[in-house]
């Protein structure tokens, strides 16, 4: 290791031997800086630039910088202790003492792969994908982890989609679909103008949708002040002092329905550009990859269909969140009649769980991409669907007895993909799908945020069993093998963002306006009654005892 710059520092720590204590109530700081200046080089409408870090927006040197922290830590110590606290109470709350640890680790990973440029007015955050590759900002990275920044601070998730969208509003993405990434390798932020980046459209396409979406939820749940001023940006960083620390950032709850609404009128040509391509092919995706990648490529995958339904629910409300009425009925109408027709494509024949795809009889999968349903609220909806316009797009799909439903995807595919979770499970935790017994944790994490509540805390004990127990001496991963020794199971993965999704759980809390609204699964009290090997509407349910905590 010739090549690493190495360090050595000494304190000397004295007892007190007259007392005979072995304490020392000395204490000493030190401090690492990892300076980057620039950031990254960005190609954008702004031109190819070099991008400062936001530091220096507030301080004219690295001198400057480094003084000021090396004398604030203790308002950072505050801080943060302030911060973990909050975040243990609302942890133990939602999942228990095991739950603690886990976010507690997972915050830090993701904030460690974060650099902030750009300006107070107009901030951007970089993500870099971490050990995988060298991708930044890669949609299906962010998405994985926007959990854990909608609980911190949902301001921060404008922050990452705000250089893609920059970016593919300038032109210089090709396709009609959103980009995989903003770089092939960190920290060149050059796009892809020749369209040749990893190929996944229905997932990004799905993923940034249900982003959008979730950002505007929380702008539309809290406030409806709008008063930040006509040359600010619409997410302006407003950090300032307060009970005497400075550049404290300012209360999201600050912004309001009209902020959200100016964030999606800006872009909106692109969000039904990508919507559209949901519209066309999302229902029965092509051969093509997931953000399980190294699953390998896959026609007809029954998860990232869901996706994309969900996507095109989502731009719905974006429609209507900007008073375009006709787009809202249009995207409306074609969700809700691609969700009966994915049941009827995606669910085994004998009604017990989803399948990897719709003609691989036999399989079955993980259906985290559910989470986004109940995440956006759309489970809480009563919804008929609406018969569409003779002569529209999607005029071939019939829409069969056309039932009232409670919800957007019908409450019974909860009920069904819970109690699966609880007949598949392993010695460390819910295989990602039946091709591997590896799983993906923060794919469980937000498989278990919306299953009955004694299969989310056997999930959550399981991935907290293999924490504890297993040999693995890298940072925290979110691939491993959930049997064996629960090992990396080839790509070996450590230190990625993508563990903010173990913060589902909290993000759930507190959306849809009430941290004690719950998904469906917990509503289900007929559950309550049911023996071992009941017959429960026609599905058999081998271990109903974990339903007896309802």
């Amino acid at each position: 290791m010739d090549e690493e710059p190495v360090f050595a520092f000494s304190k000397q720590f004295h007892t007190n031997l007259k007392s005979n204590s072995t304490i020392s109530t000395e204490t000493t700081t030190f401090t690492i800086a990892h300076v980057q200046d620039p950031v990254v080089q960005f190609a954008a409408a702004r031109g190819l630039t070099m991008m400062r870090p936001l530091w220096g927006s507030y301080f004219p040197d690295v001198e400057g910088l480094l003084e000021f922290h090396y004398h604030d830590f203790q308002n950072a110590s505050t801080l943060a202790a302030t911060y973990s606290a909050q975040l243990g109470k609302d942890a133990y709350k939602s999942g228990a003492e095991d739950y603690v640890d886990i976010v507690a680790l997972s915050a830090r990973q993701v904030l460690g792969a974060t650099s902030f440029s750009g300006t107070p007015d107009n901030p951007i955050l970089f993500l870099k994908e971490i050990s995988s590759n060298g991708n930044f900002q890669t949609v299906d990275v962010i998405f994985p982890a926007f959990p854990f920044f909608l609980y911190t601070n949902p301001r921060w998730l404008a922050y990452l989609l705000e250089p893609l969208i920059e970016h593919m509003l300038s032109g210089q993405y090709p396709r009609k679909s959103t980009m995989h990434d903003l770089g092939a390798h960190f920290p060149n932020a050059t796009g892809h103008p020749d369209g040749n980046d990893e190929y996944m459209p229905v997932e990004e396409c799905g993923n940034i949708l249900i982003m959008g979406l979730a950002l505007a939820n929380t702008l539309r749940g809290n406030s409806t002040k709008y008063g930040q001023g006509e040359n600010t940006g619409i997410f302006s960083l407003m950090a300032g002092p307060e009970n005497g620390i400075n550049y404290l950032d300012d209360n999201w709850s600050a912004w309001g329905a009209k902020d959200a609404q100016k964030w999606v009128d800006r872009s909106y040509s692109l969000w039904t550009q990508w919507t559209q391509y949901l519209v066309d092919f999302s229902l029965r995706p092509g051969n093509q990859l997931s953000t399980d990648d190294f699953a390998g490529w896959l026609s007809l995958q029954t998860g990232l269909a869901l996706k994309g339904i969900i996507g095109i629910n989502a731009m719905s409300e974006l429609a209507d969140l900007t008073g375009r009425d006709v787009d809202a009925k249009f995207y409306k109408n074609i969700s809700t009649t691609y969700i009966e027709k994915w049941e009827e494509y995606a669910i085994s024949r004998d009604k017990t769980h989803a399948k990897v795809s719709y003609n691989w009889y036999g399989s079955w999968t993980t259906l985290y991409n559910l989470y986004a349903d109940s995440l956006l609220c759309f489970h809480l909806s009563n919804d008929s669907n609406t018969i569409i316009k003779q002569g529209s797009l999607q005029h071939i799909f019939s829409l069969g007895s056309h039932k009232p439903k409670t919800g957007f995807v019908p409450k019974h595919i909860y009920q069904m993909q819970s109690d699966w979770y609880w007949n598949v499970r392993q010695k460390y935790g819910v295989p990602l799908d039946s091709r591997h017994l590896y799983t993906k944790t923060d794919w469980e994490f937000f498989a278990a945020a919306i299953a009955a509540p004694e299969v989310r805390a056997e999930i959550l004990e399981l991935v907290a069993k293999w924490v504890n127990e297993t040999e693995t001496d890298r940072p925290l991963t979110d691939l491993h093998d959930t049997e064996h020794n629960g090992g990396f199971p080839g790509p070996n993965f450590f230190a990625r963002p993508v563990v903010g999704g173990h913060f589902a759980f909290l993000a759930l809390d507190k959306a849809c306006g009430s941290p004690d609204l719950r998904p469906p699964p917990n509503l289900d009290v007929q559950a309550i009654l049911v023996n071992e090997m009941a017959d429960v509407e026609g599905m058999k349910t081998p271990d109903a005892v974990h339903l007896r905590a309802l």
